[in-house]
This record gives structure tokens, sequence and C-alpha cells, in this order.
């Protein structure tokens, strides 16, 4: 049934636009799309985006040059007619109406175009899964909102401080129903759907430590083991490079669940000796996790008590000439240092020393059946191959070597006990 106004003129149905700010810009009325390709100029973008961002006002002239234009026009104000002529045009492609009224001192999208935009539909659903209990409607609300995720703001509106509330929601939003959906994977057990989740997200958001223990953990549960471990170095390696941190407890705890979760699926000898060989053939120094690392400490502590051997661990930290090293400072030009200290480590070792990165600057190596004037001429070769190698960077390797011996925590306890019983004339 045909709709008619007061005065008998047939009367159009409002279409609403769909605004899409977050990915590559759109701007649709179901018919006719505007794409931020379109638009040859960022300004006018940046700026049919602030109108529709700020549509239930009036926007003054004097706020539209102080936000886009400052102090880089001589005339600000010529400067915005000019545009919001060239935007009108632009967007009568869309249909006849006037999309952009002139209003006393400024300007306002026109109140009778309704605009959808993807931001605010995000927030929309992120709010239902607030209100809706856990069940399978929750479960697809998550889902929901995941699926309208485009990822990072455009390129021409990522620089627009007045957009950042709305980015920091859009992705906050995305971030906490991402974390809701993963825990109901994980308590319905569904470690494939967990996996593809986590890959999701993780392209965005690399550096938190639940998305990260999530995918490991969902490959693990798949018996991905490879898969697993890959994926924690590749985390360990994110941490270090932008947060100059070691790998988070949580991961570390999951780590090790995957280190013995792994050794289930060998049923014999020759499995063992087969899981466990090299793919290729060992050349050079050891270099593994931190954690495995430990461990491989701890038995050699006891294999020299055992055997009387020497060996020597090897710290080596490089920092700015003339500077103590703090944990927080770090820059690209101390970045490219270390990297270029793992180069010459793997370099000038032998096979047999195990080294580890531990955190951002310093690299521990344990030099096996080692004497103290053999690790001082290891030191020697690295420190000069280290230096030739960063050129004019301004830094410096420290080192420090101890020999290897047999220790553990309450060591002054047990050898006040053995004084004791010597004093006693009992064995010791």
């Amino acid at each position: 049934m045909d709709r008619y106004d007061k005065g008998g003129v047939k009367a159009r149905a409002k279409k609403v636009l769909k605004a899409t700010i977050f990915g590559r810009f759109s701007l649709t009325n179901g018919t006719v799309t505007l794409r931020e390709e379109d638009i040859q100029s960022n300004k006018l973008v940046q700026v049919l985006v602030y109108m529709i961002s700020h549509r239930d006002i009036t926007v003054t002239r004097n706020r539209l040059s102080e936000q886009f234009w400052s102090d880089n026009s001589k005339n600000p104000e010529s400067a915005l007619k000019n545009l919001m002529y060239r935007l009108r045009n632009m967007l009568k492609i869309m249909g006849p109406e006037e999309y952009i009224c002139t209003k006393s001192g400024g300007y306002r999208w026109n109140p009778e175009i309704p605009v959808e935009t993807d931001y605010e539909q995000l927030e929309e659903i992120s709010g239902e899964i607030k209100k809706q209990p856990d069940g399978p409607a929750r479960k697809e609300l998550c889902r929901k909102l995941i699926a309208c995720y485009r990822g990072e703001i455009s390129a021409k509106l990522a620089c627009e401080l007045w957009l950042q509330p709305q980015i920091i929601q859009y992705q906050t939003a995305y971030l906490n129903t991402s974390k809701i959906l993963c825990d109901i994977y994980e308590r319905e057990s569904e470690w494939e759907e967990l996996e593809k989740l986590c890959r999701k997200v993780v392209e965005q958001e690399p550096l938190d430590e639940d998305i990260q223990s999530w995918l490991v953990k969902s490959l693990q549960k798949q018996k991905k083991y490879d898969q697993a471990l890959s994926q924690y170095e590749s985390a360990k390696k994110q941490f270090y490079k932008n947060l100059g941190i070691g790998m988070p407890e949580k991961l570390q705890e999951i780590f090790q669940e995957v280190v013995t979760g792994s050794r289930m699926q060998i049923t014999n000898i020759s499995g063992i000796m087969k899981e466990a060989v090299e793919k290729e053939e060992p050349s050079g120094v050891f270099f593994c996790d931190y954690q495995i690392f430990r461990q491989i400490y701890r038995l050699e502590m006891r294999r020299v008590d055992r055997i009387g051997i020497s060996e020597y661990i090897l710290l080596l930290t490089v920092r700015r000439v003339g500077s103590l090293w703090e944990r927080n400072v770090t820059d690209t030009g101390l970045t490219e240092s270390v990297a270029i200290l793992e180069q010459v480590i793997r370099e000038n070792l032998r096979m047999g020393d195990v080294a580890a990165r531990n955190g951002p600057v310093q690299y521990v190596i344990l030099l096996s059946a080692c004497s103290y004037e053999a690790g001082m001429l290891v030191i020697k070769r690295i420190q000069k191959n280290f230096l030739k190698k960063v050129k004019y960077r301004k830094v410096e390797l420290e080192y420090e070597l101890e020999e290897v011996s047999f220790q553990w925590e309450d060591q002054e306890k047990r050898e006040e006990q053995d004084d004791s019983r010597e004093l006693y004339g009992f064995p010791v």
C-alpha cells in the first residue's frame, strides 16, 4: 500500500545508508557504493567520516577548520567551503538528496537520512552479549560480532585523534568477545574452532597473552605438537621484540604441557629415537628456549658433579657504550645489535654448546667440556667478531663467566648440617 504525506504527495521510504569506517571505508545505500579508492582526496574521506560520526549535532565552521586545517592553510574558511562543495557533488552518486545541510554557523548531516556504522553495530552486539546468559544464544552473538569485525582502520583515518575513542571501543569489543568465545570453545572442547578463532585474532593482537595461550593449547589438544612448539617460539619472539620481556607464566605452563604431551604418542624405543632425532644434520651451537636451557643446565650440574668434568656458563649482555642497561629501555640500534650477537654466537660456538636468549639484550651460553682459559678464548673470539659486525653502532658487549657447579636452593642449609655432623663425629 502506498504511503502519502499530509499534502497527498507520495512519500518515499527512507533508505538507511551503511558506513564501513574500519577496514576500507565505504558508504552504500544498497544500490550504489562509494568506496575509499573512488575518493581521490584523503581530506574528503576524513571530513565525510567526521560528519557521519557527528551526525546528531551541527558542527561549527570553526570546529571543522581547527580540526582539519589548523595552521596549514592561510584561509581555512575558504578551504572548508571548497571542500564541502566537492563533498556534496561527490555524494550525488548516492541520490538527489541533500546529504550535508548548511546550518547557521556550521554544517550538519541531514537528520532525514539515517546511517548505520560498523562500529556502532559492533557496540550494539557487544551490549547484547553482556546481557545474555551463558548458552547457545550468547555463543552465536559472539560469532556474529567477530564476523562483523573488519580489522584495523584505514590508513587515511588512522592518524585522526578524534576517532581514537571509536577505535579503542571497536578493538576492545572485538578482543573481549573473542576471549568469551575462546572460553566457550575451551569448555566445550571445540579445539579446532578454538584454533581457527585464535589464529584470526592473533593477527590483530599478537601480544595478547590469553589468545596466544589458547592458540598453543588448542594445537596441543589436537596433538599438533610441532605446530604448538612453533607457535610458542613465534610468540616468544614477539614478546621479546615488542615488549622486551620474557614469556608470560601462563604460556610457560602450557609449553610444559606441550612438551609432556608430545611424549604420549611414542610407543617404543625406535619411535622415541626417530621422533627425537634432528631433521637436519646438526652443526654448531644448540639454540633453545630459556625454559629448556634451565633443564639442560640442571642436568649438566649433576653430570659435572658425578664425573668431575669442567664446564662454564657464559652470560653476554649488549648495552650502549658507557651506560648501564635498563630492562625497559631498548631502541632500534640495540635490537639490531642483539640480532647480530645471535648470528655471531651461531657462527663461533661448537656443536655441544647450548645457548638461549634471556631477555631483550642478553644471551646465556653453556660451554660444555670447557676450561676457564678456553672459555676466555671463546669470549675474545665472540667480542672480536661482534664489534666487527656492529660497525658504527655505539654498543658494547659485557660478559660474565662462571664455572658450573652442583648447587641448589638449600645448599647453605645442608653445608651447615654437614659441619655439625662432622663436629660430632658422624659420617658426612
